[in-house]
């Protein structure tokens, strides 16, 4: 009998998240078009109806179009009945903000921090932004960081930005984990989660995020699921080797794609050229000097190539570019596709699309936060799952 009573619960945990899940991805909708969508029967939709109304996480917004007859009632996800904290430690600050159930910011804070970061002062920082923000039902707290990071200890294992090793950041929101969730995870990762749910990736199955910037980074999305790879690591683009004997990258290796793609190669190149600094020679880059435009075209070739050997091996639908350089994406990103395309397979190049991220910088801490949220809409059949 009780293990009769274990399912009951498990079917009724498990129908409660389909609904849930619908009105999140294709919501509102009318509760005949719920019951055609979940195969639920009348008796029980009504039942689990009446109970998610009574929560507050579902509400009536209204009533459908009618061809005749009485129109029915839309019912939708209450995006106010809970948020999460999504937290981004950067090199010179620490960024939060409270994100609802829809993915929308609704509250900001933000704090400086020395640089290089020093640990104890940046995690206290994120503790007290995150106390900040703790307002309502509050569901979980994300936070994302440069680097390899460990998402089940929460530890950063190595950042080369933040010139970090075996950082405990989750450990910084000790108090806050006997009640809600916390999560750890790499930056890029979380933008990518968030491109998936919310922005430029919810078109797409099969896809990597590439950011361009301070560093080089990529999440990868494979049948709509982050994938983190065995440990952690997947997706450390900046860090493949492009020349064996080129210059050390901040990683301690030889010639990484970051040394040649990212804003330190534009810096290099502005020092050799006699510009000094990026923003210099980006300002004449855009005044129509040849020698910097040259630079950001080199530019977006190097960044195709290492781009170019992920279209090879994942085959993805497409690449989402995001990242602070993304804001001077006219000066190299037709070299760029240019370079992807004519490096990749052809029948892949004819199909993949390379498309920019729409979140922008924002996309971070909504990606943080929703690696808290995740877990409310997440079926009982995936608990636990990475």
């Amino acid at each position: 009998m009780a293990h009769q009573k274990g399912d009951q619960g498990l079917v009724r945990s498990q129908n409660r998240a389909l609904v849930i899940n619908l009105l999140r991805t294709r919501g509102p909708l009318s509760r005949a078009d719920i019951a055609k969508k979940t195969g639920l029967a009348p008796s029980a939709l009504t039942r689990l109806m009446r109970a998610l109304l009574e929560e507050g996480i579902v509400e009536e917004v209204g009533r459908a179009s009618s061809n005749g007859g009485r129109p029915a009632t839309l019912v939708g996800l209450n995006c106010e009945h809970a948020s999460c904290i999504g937290i981004k430690i950067e090199r010179t600050r620490v960024l939060a903000a409270r994100v609802d159930l829809a993915g929308a910011i609704t509250a900001r804070a933000e704090a400086p921090i020395s640089t290089p970061p020093d640990p104890v002062q940046a995690l206290s920082t994120v503790a007290g932004l995150a106390d900040r923000l703790d307002e309502g039902n509050l569901l979980g707290i994300g936070v994302c960081v440069s680097g390899f990071v460990e998402p089940v200890s929460g530890v950063n294992l190595f950042s080369p930005i933040l010139q970090w090793e075996h950082v405990d950041v989750k450990a910084a929101l000790a108090s806050y984990a006997e009640d809600v969730s916390v999560h750890v995870e790499n930056d890029v990762n979380a933008l990518s989660l968030a491109e998936s749910w919310y922005g430029a990736g919810k078109s797409f199955k099969h896809f990597v995020c590439v950011t361009v910037g301070e560093g080089i980074g990529s999440g990868v999305v494979i049948g709509g699921e982050l994938y983190k790879g065995a440990f952690g690591g997947a997706g450390e683009l900046g860090h493949i080797t492009i020349d064996p004997n080129g210059p050390v990258c901040r990683c301690r290796e030889r010639g990484c794609l970051e040394v040649y793609a990212s804003d330190q190669f534009l810096i290099a190149e502005a020092s050799r050229l006699g510009f000094g600094t990026l923003h210099a020679i980006t300002e004449a880059a855009r005044a129509g000097s040849e020698e910097g435009r040259a630079a950001f075209r080199q530019m977006g070739v190097n960044l195709g190539i290492g781009t170019k050997n992920l279209v090879n091996l994942l085959n993805p639908e497409a690449i989402i570019l995001g990242g602070e350089r993304m804001e001077d994406a006219d000066l190299f990103m037709e070299a760029f596709r240019e370079e992807v395309c004519r490096h990749s397979f052809p029948a892949e190049a004819a199909q993949l699309q390379i498309v920019p991220a729409t979140l922008g910088s924002d996309g971070f801490l909504i990606g943080a936060a929703t690696l808290a949220s995740s877990e409310f809409f997440r079926l009982p059949a995936q608990a636990g799952v990475a």
